[in-house]
């Protein structure tokens, strides 16, 4: 069964149909689909990539207004509950200054910020001071 990230509310404090979607066209941009999703509704994924569509309208005309573990390939799943499940989406959203109406102005906005997040959390920094002597068995002296 699958696991529902979230829902979309289109009314009140709780709207998130401009949160959400900006997610989503992030996850679709970067590729991190599941194959069944891009299957079943590849045309509409293109028409997010190619920004005809946005990732609110994908939200609630493809999606149904639901956004769930299902719809990612495995990568996806595991960044989303690294990110987007941590509130960590939710701060770097928050720290956006566009408030227009223009979803492609936020995403460019906020689509760095996701991908900083995604590096991060692919390769995490190294610990300083740890190295690792290496003894090779050619060369010593008997």
């Amino acid at each position: 069964m699958s696991k529902t990230y979230a829902k979309l509310q289109l009314h009140g404090e709780d709207r998130n149909a401009e949160k959400l979607g900006a997610y989503i066209a992030w996850l679709i941009a970067n590729d991190l689909m599941s194959d069944y999703q891009i299957k079943v509704c590849g045309a509409d994924i293109a028409m997010v990539r190619m920004q005809a569509m946005t990732g609110p309208a994908f939200l609630t005309t493809v999606l149904d207004g639901e956004f769930k573990q299902s719809q990612l390939n495995d990568l996806g799943q595991l960044f989303s509950e690294h990110y987007f499940m941590t509130d960590k989406y939710t701060e770097d959203y928050g720290s956006c200054q566009y408030e227009g109406d223009d979803e492609w102005h936020r995403f460019d906005e906020l689509s760095p910020k996701i991908s900083a997040a995604f590096r991060l959390w692919k390769q995490p920094a190294t610990k300083k001071g740890m190295a690792k002597i290496i003894q090779f068995p050619f060369g010593k002296k008997r």
